[in-house]
């Protein structure tokens, strides 16, 4: 008899199939759910790669301003390093998320504003700016950092 009561125990202690497919589905639907906070977390961290070298474009450019008493457009030409290097094969580093220009040094040399574009991913073609002042701003439907 003892026999017999501990092979029931052994077997009737598992959870059964129906059981398992519904935590399985539950989770499947927490993970729907938390993903595009996951997606959107992610992307406000990597705005601030962009707020850095923005603000270091910023910096280059009054730099430049004390030497020369006029803004400059390339930012290739700055004494910073620049954000936009490529590596030895020509193409922008794999861990690269923006393209950084200046789009306008206006018609008077006292004024910039420096623009960070997202390269790819669901936000590509997105853009930061900062200008003179370091205020930064960005496209109506995208983050600020």
């Amino acid at each position: 008899m003892r026999k017999n009561n501990i092979i029931s125990r052994k077997f009737g202690a598992g959870f059964t199939l129906t059981e398992l497919l519904i935590v399985v589905v539950i989770i499947g639907i927490l993970a729907t759910l938390a993903l595009p906070m996951l997606v959107k977390t992610m992307e406000k961290a990597k705005l601030g790669e962009a707020a850095s070298n923005l603000n270091l474009i910023r910096t280059g450019e009054k730099i430049y301003f004390l030497e020369y008493n006029q803004y400059w457009p390339v930012v290739s030409e700055l004494n910073i390093e620049d954000p936009n290097t490529l590596d030895a094969g020509g193409n922008p580093p794999a861990n690269r998320y923006f393209n950084y220009d200046i789009t306008s040094v206006t018609a008077s040399p006292y004024n910039f504003t420096a623009r960070a574009m997202r390269r790819n991913g669901p936000y590509s073609g997105k853009s930061c700016y900062i200008d003179k002042y370091g205020t930064i701003t960005s496209d109506a439907d995208y983050f600020t950092p």
